[in-house]
């Protein structure tokens, strides 16, 4: 029996759980259970902001045991109550599944599951979105919001199969509405009700009813499997193991890790869809070092050519068919940009294009190549390279330096940290960290008097290094961040800036952004992200679980007046500012030490 989450999660995973010879690990990060804990916070909030909504009909299933509650859940089915809310459905033993929408609505003569969840579904756009209040929480009751859109990336996705799972139930116990035009509802983190309808369809692929039932088919095959392996080990597993983003935090992580540890599997190179995967295996690279070896110049000009009228591909299929040494010009014709491309790749002949790598020239087409092999070649010279020359590597270093990084809560800043540093003897600079922080409350108006003095301060100091004919430099990790918090707190106020003079500020060479100083220079095996880059430096926080989101948990506790949790916070911002000033004296020196990305082939 398979649950509503069966065919969302990773296959491994679920192959795992039933294999009674693997017992995974509570590896759950505080920052994952913190987005549970949230999502339930959430859950009830919508419940409760229905009830007060007040629909006709609303019965809420709460307390019992499973029996008890599947009983409670069909009853009110029966009688055809409007709205159910925590109903726990009975088992469809045929289909093998399991489940409890959050919310079931009479509709057509049936019900049609909804489910409450945190992320948010749409986003502004061309098209419309139904969608209906929770007074009427009812496809009937629907409006068409114009200029919305259904947000890319999984979350769509994954709402869909979950609400197919439920609506294949109720069409098992014959209690699914005859409407076949909507799938479901999914309340989302802002709390509307959007509906979404059967025939959705992602990136030109199946509907999303159509994925479901593929993919809970394939999952029961993979059950059967594994129980099977369970009785006799000689059977072949179902699926084979490899690296994703879901695996981060998994129970069964360092199981999974360690067997393709042990093979140099090629999923390590970070991230690699499933499809890629099966095209790079299906060319026999199948490791790290098969990937790093294939010809990146190749890769890279087939980029470049991608979106001209002869690509890389195409031109490879008309020079297979030529001498060996007729001249590619006489191919390329009157596209003087592909032809001289190609001049500055060395490739003048047919045969200099068709004798290159064959595993390379197989594999031309595969989405985004380039990255991965950059990010094989990272790895082998030990996780990180330079892409430029190391006397070409700039730290963007000034006579007085100042780190700044920020901290919020539900999208509202309440700490602004600055760390200081002289590089050249200053009169009258005070070095160190300083915050502008408030605990007690916060709101839009305290949020702006955090800028102020932030602003402030800086202004004078900025001031005050001209006045001594000597450089600043204002340093953050991802300018969107904290420019976006900055532009947020201006208001009509003499002690502010007008939006020109932050604007101005943002585009002088006052202000740099240190993400951007690193990924146009180094290259690493994973993301640019600071916790790892700074670490790679040889920096460490003194917190044992730095990270923004456990932030979030820290300031709840401080808001209630926890001083130890004020204190943890203002560690964690120090040490933020500290770790941005450690990668740039990285950059400023070891760094010119690491491997150039041309050089790092592996020869075995």
């Amino acid at each position: 029996m398979l649950d509503a989450y069966a065919t969302q999660r990773c296959p491994v995973k679920l192959q795992h759980r039933l294999d009674d010879h693997i017992v995974g690990v509570s590896n759950r990060p505080s920052s994952l259970q913190r987005r549970i804990d949230a999502g339930i916070a959430h859950e009830r909030s919508v419940i409760n902001a229905l009830v007060h909504a007040g629909p006709d009909g609303l019965v809420i299933i709460d307390g019992g045991d499973r029996d008890h509650m599947q009983a409670a859940t069909l009853e009110a089915m029966v009688a055809q109550r409007r709205v159910i809310a925590g109903g726990w459905l009975g088992a469809d033993d045929i289909g093998r599944r399991v489940g409890r929408p959050d919310l079931l609505v009479l509709h057509d003569g049936g019900y049609l599951p909804v489910e409450i969840k945190l992320h948010l579904l749409t986003t502004e756009g061309q098209g419309s979105v139904a969608t209906s209040s929770l007074s009427t929480p009812f496809p009937e009751a629907s409006t068409a919001q114009t200029g919305r859109k259904f947000r890319r990336g999984r979350a769509v996705e994954s709402d869909g199969l979950q609400l197919a799972h439920y609506r294949r139930m109720l069409e098992a116990h014959g209690l699914a509405s005859a409407d076949q035009s909507v799938l479901g509802g999914v309340i989302d983190g802002s709390g509307t009700l959007w509906w979404i309808p059967v025939d959705l369809r992602r990136g030109g692929r199946k509907s999303l009813v159509e994925t479901y039932d593929q993919a809970f088919a394939e999952r029961i095959v993979l059950a059967d499997a594994t129980v099977a392996r369970n009785a006799d080990r000689s059977l072949p597993r179902p699926v084979n193991p490899w690296w994703h983003k879901e695996c981060e935090g998994c129970e069964f992580e360092t199981i999974c890790h360690d067997e393709l540890e042990a093979l140099d599997d090629v999923s390590l190179v970070r991230w690699s869809t499933p499809a890629t995967l099966d095209r790079l295996r299906s060319a026999g690279v199948e490791t790290r070092r098969g990937l790093a070896r294939l010809d990146l110049g190749l890769v890279a000009l087939a980029r470049r050519l991608a979106d001209t009228t002869l690509p890389l591909p195409k031109l490879l299929e008309l020079a297979r068919s030529q001498p060996t040494d007729t001249e590619l010009a006489t191919l390329v014709g009157s596209r003087m940009g592909v032809r001289r491309r190609l001049e500055i790749a060395g490739l003048l002949l047919v045969a200099d294009l068709v004798e290159r790598d064959p595993v390379t020239l197989s594999l031309l087409e595969v989405n985004d190549l380039d990255r991965l092999i950059r990010r094989a070649r990272a790895w082998q010279a030990g996780g990180a390279v330079r892409t430029v020359h190391a006397h070409e590597i700039d730290a963007a270093r000034g006579d007085v330096e100042v780190d700044i990084d920020m901290e919020s809560y539900d999208h509202a800043t309440y700490l602004w940290g600055a760390l200081v540093t002289c590089r050249t003897p200053m009169i009258g600079i005070d070095e160190g960290y300083r915050a502008f922080v408030e605990f007690d409350r916060l709101d839009a108006g305290i949020e702006t008097d955090l800028f102020r003095q932030l602003w402030t301060w800086l202004s004078a100091l900025r001031a005050e290094v001209r006045r001594q004919g000597r450089s600043i430099r204002v340093y953050c990790f991802w300018r969107s961040a904290e420019e976006g918090q900055m532009r947020r707190a201006l208001v009509a106020d003499d002690d502010l800036p007008s939006a020109r003079s932050l604007e101005r500020f943002f585009a002088s060479d006052e202000w740099i952004d240190l993400h951007q100083i690193v990924a146009d220079q180094i290259l690493t095996e994973g993301p640019l992200g600071l916790k790892a880059l700074a670490t790679r430096a040889g920096f460490s926080w003194r917190d044992e679980d730095p990270s923004g989101e456990a932030s979030m948990a820290w300031y709840e506790e401080a808001a209630g007046g926890d001083l130890a949790a004020r204190q943890r916070l203002l560690a964690y911002n120090e040490d933020d500012v500290l770790a941005t000033r450690a990668l740039r004296e990285w950059l400023d020196g070891p760094a010119r030490s690491l491997p150039h990305l041309d050089d790092v082939i592996d020869a075995t």
